[in-house]
């Protein structure tokens, strides 16, 4: 087991990662805790080998990804509720995207996920 905490804002983000044997290779395992909370859990299914810059990015890159297409089917469906619509045309998105852009806990995702990308885990602790 080996575990990862990301602080954005003041608030933690811990991912707590295992990994196990399948049938035709292995797994790597996620849970993502916010704030000691458990929010989601995410598996990545390996034949061979990982080609990541360091282990258990996929899968917790793809826990953080889980969070965010959640958050932003919740809000694009509450605002075609709130607005009567049924479909999103090109000035409809435009308003929702700006809505995307507004809302803060899409923006501590979206800096999480940007800290799992770079290339070695270590550096993340002196961005924040």
């Amino acid at each position: 087991m080996e575990i990862r905490k990301i602080k954005i804002n003041g608030k933690e983000f811990e991912f707590v990662n295992t990994s196990r044997d399948t049938r035709h290779g292995f797994a790597h395992d996620t849970t993502l805790f916010f704030n000691g909370c458990e929010r989601v859990k995410h598996t990545c299914h390996y034949l061979n080998r990982t080609w990541e810059c360091y282990r258990y990015q996929t899968s917790m890159i793809g826990a953080v990804n889980e969070l965010i297409n959640s958050r932003e089917d919740s809000l694009t469906y509450d605002f075609k509720n709130h607005n009567g619509y049924k479909k999103l045309t090109p000035n409809r998105k435009e308003e929702l995207k700006k809505i995307f852009e507004s809302d803060l806990w899409l923006k501590e995702l979206k800096a999480v996920k940007d800290c799992l990308n770079y290339q070695n885990m270590n550096e993340v602790k002196n961005l924040y």
